[in-house]
Formats: C-alpha cells, sequence, structure tokens
C-alpha cells in the first residue's frame, strides 16, 4: 500500500537480539485522512506499506520527559544549561545519554527529553534491517494533534501521554486500578483546574486520527545529540578547518620555497653582472672573486697613483699569476682572496686546499713567473720574489680586501 506518511508507535526497547517486535501504525493516505493500522509485526509492516516519508516514535517507558525553567539562553549555553538541569534527574552518566531539547516557551520553560544510547542505536539498527530506516526517534507526544487550547491525551499501555503545546508534552506513570481522568487530575494538580482535554483513540474511545495528525512538533532525538555531541561537533568542525590551515601552509611554504630560489637566480645573475662591468672597467683584473671590494680596491689604487699595469708585485700582477692555478682548480674550491701589502693569499675551503705534490707543482710553476709561493693554515701565499728578500717599507700597510 502506497501511503503519503507512515508513524509507527514502538514497544519498550525489546534488548539486542530480538526477533519478533510488534508495533502500532498509522498513516495518511493520498487524500488527507488518517488511519490508525492497529498493532503489526515489523516484517509485515515493511511488506504492507510503501511509505514516501517514514516517522517513529519512542515508548513512554523509554524516554523520560522533563521542563525546565532556564534563562533566555542560546546556542551551546543553552545545551550545557539543558545538560546540567538533567543530569540530577538522569539515572544513568550523562556520556551514555542520546538527549535533546525543544524551543523555550514564553513562561521559560524548555523541554527535555534522555534517551541511553543502547535503546537508541538499537531501535535505529532494527528498524533499518526492516526496511524502515529512520534518522531519528519523536518524543511520544509527537504524534498527538496539538490543540488550540487545552491538552490532547491519549493512552499507551499503562502511561498518560499528553501534548499541552506546539512542541511541549509529557508522560505520566498510571499505577494499577488509576483510571486516566485520576492521572489527568494529578498531572494538574489537585487544586487545579483541570484544562480541556481531547482524547485520541485508544480501542473505541475518542478519535482515532487525533493519535497520528500531530504536526508542527520541533524537536526529536537524533543519533549523534550525546552528551558528548558537542565535542563531536567541535571535533567535525576542527578537522576540515585544520585540514585547510595545513594545506594553506603547505602551500604558503611552497610559494616561499619558489621566490627564495628566484630571489637566488636573480642575485647569481646579479653577481655576475657586476662581475662583467669590473672586468670591462678593470681589465687587468683576472679574477673577480667579490665585484664590489674589488672595484673598490682598484678605483683606491688609481687614486693613489698606482699604475694599471704594476710589476708582477702589485695586486693586479700577483692575481694575474694566480688566474691561470685557479682555472685549474675544481669550482667552489676557493673561499677568498686577500692581497696586503705585497702579498697575495688564497684562502681554500675546508679540504680543498692542495696536496704536496700539487703544492709542488704550483711553486715550481711561481718560480718560472718569479714568485715565491708558500703553503700557510690552509691558504696559499704568493710574493714576488723581491718582495720575499727584501723587508717591507715602515709605513703601515694598507690591507685590500677581495673576498
Amino acid at each position: 500500500m502506497k501511503v503519503d506518511l507512515l508513524r509507527l508507535q514502538l514497544p519498550p526497547w525489546p534488548g539486542d537480539g530480538a526477533s519478533h517486535v510488534e508495533v502500532r501504525c498509522g498513516w495518511r493516505a493520498p487524500d488527507g485522512k488518517w488511519h490508525d493500522g492497529g498493532t503489526r509485526a515489523l516484517d509485515a509492516v515493511a511488506r504492507e506499506f510503501q511509505p514516501k516519508r517514514l516517522e517513529a516514535c519512542l515508548h513512554p517507558g523509554d524516554v523520560p520527559m522533563a521542563s525546565f525553567a532556564l534563562p533566555p539562553l542560546s546556542g551551546r549555553r543553552l545545551r550545557a544549561a539543558v545538560l546540567g538541569a538533567i543530569e540530577p534527574c538522569a539515572l544513568q552518566p550523562l556520556d551514555t545519554l542520546v538527549t535533546g531539547f525543544g524551543p523555550r516557551a514564553p513562561d521559560g520553560s524548555v523541554p527535555a527529553a534522555w534517551i541511553g544510547q543502547p535503546a537508541m542505536h538499537g531501535w535505529l539498527d532494527l528498524l533499518r534491517r526492516h526496511g524502515l530506516a529512520v534518522r531519528e526517534l519523536q518524543l511520544p507526544a509527537a504524534f498527538l494533534s496539538c490543540p488550540a487550547e487545552g491538552w490532547t491525551a491519549c493512552r499507551v499501555d499503562r502511561w498518560l501521554v499528553v501534548r499541552n503545546g506546539r512542541s511541549q508534552g509529557f508522560a505520566q506513570w498510571l499505577p494499577e486500578g488509576t483510571d486516566c481522568g485520576a492521572g489527568l487530575a494529578t498531572c494538574a494538580g489537585n487544586d487545579a483546574a483541570l484544562p480541556p482535554v481531547q482524547w485520541a483513540g485508544d480501542d473505541d474511545e475518542g478519535d482515532a486520527s487525533a493519535r497520528w495528525s500531530g504536526e508542527g512538533w520541533g524537536w526529536s532525538l537524533q543519533a549523534g545529540e550525546s552528551a558528548a555531541g558537542s565535542a563531536v561537533v567541535g571535533a567535525a568542525l576542527v578537522r576540515p578547518v585544520v585540514g585547510w590551515a595545513v594545506i594553506a601552509i603547505a602551500v604558503w611554504l611552497t610559494g616561499l620555497n619558489v621566490y627564495a630560489a628566484r630571489l637566488a637566480t636573480q642575485g647569481q645573475a646579479l653577481k655576475r653582472q657586476m662581475a662583467a662591468r669590473v672586468k670591462a672597467a678593470f681589465p687587468d683584473v683576472p679574477v673577480v672573486v667579490n665585484p664590489l671590494q674589488q672595484a673598490r680596491q682598484q678605483l683606491e689604487a688609481r687614486a693613489a697613483g698606482a699604475p694599471q699595469a704594476a710589476a708582477s708585485g702589485d695586486y693586479a700582477g700577483l692575481s694575474r699569476a694566480a688566474a691561470s692555478w685557479l682555472a685549474q682548480a675544481p669550482a667552489g674550491q676557493v673561499q677568498g682572496l686577500r692581497y696586503t701589502a705585497g702579498e697575495l693569499r688564497i684562502r681554500w675551503r675546508d679540504g680543498a686546499a692542495p696536496n704536496a705534490e700539487a703544492l709542488l707543482a704550483l711553486q715550481t710553476q711561481a718560480k718560472e713567473q718569479g714568485l715565491v709561493v708558500a703553503s700557510d693554515a690552509g691558504a696559499l701565499r704568493m710574493t714576488a720574489a723581491l718582495a720575499s728578500s727584501e723587508p717591507a717599507a715602515p709605513s703601515a700597510p694598507r690591507q685590500k680586501d677581495a673576498r
């Protein structure tokens, strides 16, 4: 049978492993009329009905309901206040419960309900196994029609279920021998006037459609609404944020590395341009290691009146003689050149100094050019042969560094 809306009134939770469960059902036909289908097995319900929409409400014995007077709060503060109000009323730890609450009424009351997680998840799994999947479970009063004034009430086993507002209701246990009228009087208070009551059908009493035709109920119990639900929701919100933050950092680091590589390339190009300009301005400089420093040294030499084509003992002559050696050395072995008063020191990088055989070859080659080469603490000290035999001038030397 194709129906517009099928509603199920669940019995008390039978526990895990239950094989035969009967539920009471009601449905709305396409013409808008409600019908009470009585009690049927879950298997029969799944076979007989093809609903466009399915809803199920819990048995009043499984889900305590209460109303708490709370200040006007919102969001997480309201949820924390509701949980704080539920805690002394519940018989289980909060982290083992599924909780829910409705909107705050004008008188400041907030309706709330709770159920143990095993019963909640057990019902959802059992209905799903019978092809009757739902995402939430309604409260016992949710299916009752909402009266314009007064209450709508029905009896479920030995419970009196009452809807007394758009999103408010309660359930009252009826001791043995107590009728519904006495139960309603107890709920209203013995000294208070009983409001008008519309009875929903129970067997042959009242209007059967009023038991199922309720609309506008605004809250329910959902599997994710546990007392720890805020932490779960928080974690669900934090994970995407952390993921996007990691992606943003990775993109930023990649961009930073690309920018650093571009700067390094531009720096090398600028250094080559400076070296080319120094070489063009001072052709006598055979090797350009530090363009800025060497250009400054050449300008100082010109300002002092030193000839550009000096003897083999000046900076240009010594560096020209060393150029052929440096051209034969592997790239990156020379750390710097330093010229001081007729002496050129070539500093090697760690582990790059020539061995004894190579040093002997350099000394032989230098001697043929009128130069003296000696090894001194990881560096080569090169002077003109004449400078090595004559004492240095008494004036203070002027240092020129070509690092």
